[in-house]
């Protein structure tokens, strides 16, 4: 019984709206003396099936009257502690040593929650009741069952379904697919967000390099006879379970078939490959895109160069790279993922500031950064919105990543039409309600002096959350004098083909409002404004393999707060000398890669030997290492015994 009350006790949670099923299936699942954490799946499990046969079940306890009839038979039990023990016993001051603050009382599911799960069970689960065959309650219950049965075959008649899967609630198709799994036996990796990592026929696994390279990625899976292809649409098409693919829009990300068992999957285990879904990875992939090309001219520069550097020229050049490492802040940060890519790509002498304000989220955020190995990002338990953007300690974070709160609309597996629908005003205030308040957040990242690139996203598909907010940041006059604007096609994600939706680009405002300058170089901006912002800015959509997603750019040319001249960037250098060097692509690596594979034969074929990237430092002879350590220890005056023992231990070593 007591699953079955604490399945009620999740039901209520979502009648009273507090939180998404998935989220409250894994927070009942770790509930300290009561959960489990492997019993997420079986809670998802069966509240998804309740909610399917939810109508039907209502119209079930409304026809049978077993409510009224038996109105004791679905009170749950008051879970009370245990008698106190006699005063002056050990056990009594034992317990009041013990007992420094009192247990909080196990919450009672209300009766027709519990009814609503134990009546499915009874009619609809291959198993039926979990429950002894001598259990009172499940004596009772089935006393109903034949009247239960009949009145269930009337609806099918009525309704002209052949089956029970006919008295369910329709779903979109994209939702169902997403959901399919779910309730049918079938094992579905979560994320910490009790979300599935993904959607289709494709799983998005993004390579952590912080840990790892792309190529030594790539390297590992030909080793355990996996198949590069060239491409989504092949991978989609092969029928072989052991293939996988480079994204061509996103550089870290691979893309395997859904069926592959992430647990399998060594790297996956350690945190060399981290699950996240393509959209997700939007975010920061455009907020760092000047950032890593500039990695990227660097590097050519550098290849290209016949000059050798000195030991202290060197040392000199890391020391610069380490001082003046870009600076990111992650607004929202929690659960992780988007401040984990961010840290990623920020690389070693990069800083990213994860804010988070609600405690619990900011525990797995922690937790996130740690199983991630990102020592270079530092949390933050406090509001976004409390930081003074005028700050000191925030002066020199350039770059904000803002992915506040949205109304998850683009999210299939979120299971959102599961539940019943609010009144059509109230989701209107509810959108509403989101979209100012993410005006706000966005509006208060672009008021610190040091920022001069700002992304904003969403996991919303709805222009109010989205084109609404962008437009009407361009139109207030505070960001017009700073001299923000939409970063152009060329830095966001330009070979993506979705872009915004240009009749959502007025917002509460036309599009006029905008002046023309406040759009960087777009062809378009001279006969539509509003085509512009659009071209401007990303959407995805769950028919693109992804969940549906929204991304902004915004830059200021001029940085408020700038005081010195800003130095020569390695951009400018590059273009200074565009006859000696060229810039390395997205595209071409991947060429690079597919063409090592095929030179192995592919699947199966020959390997070649394994070039390691970065090639280890060779160690100083150990000679030198036990003369130093002699001649310091003799030096500092160290009595005899070790003096001695290193002084013969380097005499042998000579030998």
């Amino acid at each position: 019984m007591d699953f079955y009350h604490r399945s009620a006790l999740i039901l209520d949670s979502l009648d009273a709206k507090k939180g998404s099923v998935k989220g409250l299936c894994m927070a009942e699942a770790k509930r300290g003396k009561f959960g489990k954490e492997g019993e997420a799946a079986r809670f998802l499990k069966v509240i998804v099936e309740v909610l399917k046969y939810r109508p039907h079940l209502e119209h079930l306890l409304a026809t049978s009257d077993i409510l009224t009839a038996d109105p004791k038979l679905f009170v749950a039990p008051v879970w009370a502690d245990p008698p106190a023990p006699k005063a002056g016993s050990a056990a009594s001051a034992t317990k009041a040593l013990k007992a420094k603050t009192p247990k909080k009382q196990r919450p009672i599911p209300t009766p027709i929650a519990l009814a609503t799960v134990m009546v499915h069970d009874l009619l609809f689960a291959k198993r039926g009741l979990t429950l002894p065959k001598e259990h009172k309650v499940r004596k009772k219950l089935e006393k109903y069952k034949p009247a239960m049965d009949k009145e269930t075959e009337k609806e099918r008649k009525r309704k002209k379904v052949s089956s029970n899967e006919g008295l369910q609630i329709p779903l979109p198709d994209v939702v169902a697919s997403a959901i399919e799994g779910i309730g049918k036996g079938k094992k579905r990796e979560m994320n910490e967000r009790g979300e599935e990592d993904g959607l289709g026929n494709v799983r998005w696994l993004r390579v952590n390099t912080l840990k790892w390279t792309v190529e030594e990625a790539v390297e590992w899976f030909e080793n355990e006879r996996w198949e590069l292809l060239d491409d989504i649409e092949a991978l989609l098409s092969s029928e072989s379970k052991k293939v996988f693919c480079l994204d061509a829009h996103i550089e870290p990300l691979l893309a395997l078939p859904l069926t592959v068992s992430l647990p399998s999957l060594l790297p996956y285990t350690d945190s060399r490959l981290i699950a996240q879904d393509k959209a997700s990875c939007m975010p920061a992939w455009v907020l760092l895109a000047d950032h890593l090309r500039a990695e990227d001219d660097e590097a050519v520069l550098e290849a290209n160069s016949s000059v050798v550097e000195s030991f202290e020229a060197k040392e000199l050049k890391t020391e610069r790279k380490k001082k003046n490492g870009i600076r990111i802040l992650d607004a929202t940060a929690a659960p992780g993922n988007k401040t984990t890519m961010a840290a990623a790509l920020a690389g070693e002498h990069g800083r990213v500031v994860a804010v988070e304000r609600d405690a619990g989220r900011f525990k797995v955020l922690k937790e996130m950064c740690q199983k991630a190995g990102c020592k270079n990002v530092t949390p933050m338990n406090v509001d976004f919105l409390s930081i003074d953007p005028q700050d000191n300690k925030f002066k020199n974070i350039s770059h904000f990543l803002v992915d506040p709160s949205c109304s998850g609309s683009g999210i299939p597996s979120r299971l959102d039409h599961l539940l019943p629908e609010a009144p059509e005003e109230e989701q209107k205030q509810r959108i509403r309600a989101l979209s100012n308040f993410q005006l706000t957040i966005l509006s208060h990242a672009m008021r610190f002096t040091g920022a001069r690139r700002v992304v904003y996203s969403t996991c919303s598909i709805w222009g109010q959350e989205d084109e609404g907010v962008v437009t009407r940041v361009l139109a207030k006059k505070e960001f017009q004098e700073k001299g923000w604007a939409l970063a152009p096609r060329d830095e966001v994600m330009p070979s993506w083909e979705r872009r915004g939706v240009p009749e959502e680009c007025g917002g509460d405002k036309s599009a006029s409002s905008v002046p023309l300058h406040f759009i960087q170089s777009s062809k378009l901006i001279r006969t539509n404004p509003s085509s512009a912002i659009a071209d401007s800015v990303v959407r995805a959509l769950p028919e693109d393999g992804t969940n549906g997603f929204f991304v902004a750019c915004f830059i200021r040319t001029v940085p408020e707060g700038y005081s010195d001249e800003p130095e020569v960037t390695t951009t400018e250098a590059t273009e200074a000398d565009e006859s000696t060097t060229t810039t390395i692509s997205h595209a071409s690596r991947q060429e690079a890669f597919k063409a090592k594979a095929r030179a192995k034969g592919g699947k199966g074929g020959p390997k070649g030997v394994v070039v390691t990237p970065n090639a280890k430092k060779e160690k100083v002879p150990e000679v030198r290492v036990l003369k130093k350590s002699y001649e310091k220890a003799v030096k500092k005056g160290v009595p005899g015994k070790k003096a001695a023992y290193l002084a013969e231990k380097a005499k042998r070593s000579k030998k």
